[in-house]
């Protein structure tokens, strides 16, 4: 069956495990999608995650509330005067603190907030670009990643049951195919952002391309050949 939907996906969990008539077990499913996709938010940094959300200050204050579904923080930019303003990322127990109202430049996540260097003299408007989580629920019932790969969502939640079906030698099993699909959603993650960078500069990207082609003939000479001896291994670091 196609699971593309939060319902579809608790009913592929409780088929693969042959537990559909189980009411003990099919009540804990959404239990275990919700760890697997705690697991997976924290082992996933893809680009489809990133998100810009506004944010405002407060007079006198400097805190600003983190979004629900953050993970993980990018970059924070004043917006207050009409530009975008990249403030400087620091960590919340080294970062030097103003005591007078002013303008932020620095800014740190500290538990459930962002912490700006200085408490607001206006109501200072910001940009938070951030990872954020994926969350499946009831109303919320797709997402990217289910559509585009249902099988780690299945595999997450699949291995989270294990501790319930104690079932170790299944557990086994599916939580390999879970690191298999984790490790290809990352390198074509991987192949896309080198894509980019290559595209950037199309000169830069021909030198690459050039390089790439180059060392690996040589290598596969080298190898074939087996009678140069290993300082001719230099010759893959030269600068072409």
């Amino acid at each position: 069956m196609a699971i593309t939907t939060y319902s579809e996906l608790q009913t592929a969990v409780a088929n693969w495990l042959d537990r559909s008539g189980d009411a003990a077990f099919t009540a804990r499913v959404p239990e275990f999608i919700a760890l697997g996709e705690s697991r997976l938010n924290r082992l996933l940094r893809l680009r489809v995650m990133q998100a810009d959300t506004p944010l405002t200050g407060t007079i006198g204050l400097r805190t600003l509330a983190l979004p629900t579904d953050f993970v993980e923080p990018i970059r924070l930019q004043l917006t207050t005067f009409g530009d975008f303003v990249r403030l400087a990322a620091q960590d919340a127990s080294t970062m030097r603190y103003r005591m007078t109202n002013g303008t932020p430049q620095a800014w740190a996540v500290n538990g459930a907030n962002i912490d700006v260097d200085c408490p607001c003299d206006q109501a200072h408007t910001f940009t938070f670009h951030y990872r954020k989580s994926f969350a499946l629920s009831d109303t919320a019932t797709t997402n990217w990643l289910l559509s585009n790969h249902p099988d780690v969502y299945l595999f997450a939640a699949l291995v989270e049951s294990g501790l319930f079906t104690e079932d170790a030698s299944y557990l086994t099993g599916v939580h390999q195919r879970l690191d298999l699909a984790i490790e290809e959603i990352l390198h074509k993650e991987a192949r896309s952002e080198s894509l980019a960078i290559l595209e950037v500069d199309p000169a830069l990207g021909v030198r690459a391309l050039f390089r790439h082609v180059m060392i690996r003939n040589q290598k596969s000479e080298i190898r074939n050949r087996k009678r140069f001896p290993i300082s001719d291994l230099r010759v893959l670091t030269s600068d072409f």
